[in-house]
């Protein structure tokens, strides 16, 4: 008597398996291409975490200010450094940025969820 009520429950319960992994269509991954470095392991990002941040020539707050940029930019972190005090500063391809204004993520997609979080 259990193996006629096994066979046919085994039967029910694989189509129901095999029935359920089916595709319609092949699903395609497409990666952005646009920053080669955004998953590169040895690769930092930064996120602009104030209003507005000023790139100095130095890392240090007497440096002259060369320009900005606004809370939410995404920038490739170039170097780290300590200044006075012991304040950390933050090398970028236009200059350097104190480390109180920017988070550091480790790749590009940690630094633009952040940056989507800043902008809501």
């Amino acid at each position: 008597m259990r193996k006629a009520l096994f066979i046919p429950l085994a039967l029910i319960l694989a189509s129901a398996v095999f029935s359920s992994c089916s595709k319609d269509k092949e699903e395609v991954i497409q990666f952005d291409s646009s920053y080669p470095l955004a998953l590169a392991p040895d690769v930092s990002w930064a996120v602009i975490t104030d209003p507005y941040a000023g790139y100095r020539n130095d890392s240090s707050w007497d440096s002259e200010v060369t320009g900005h940029e606004r809370r939410g930019e995404i920038l490739q972190l170039l170097g780290r450094s300590s200044g006075e005090n012991g304040e950390i500063w933050l090398k970028f391809e236009k200059g350097w940025i104190p480390g109180s204004s920017a988070a550091v993520y480790s790749n590009r997609l940690k630094a633009q969820n952040a940056a989507a979080s800043l902008k809501d």
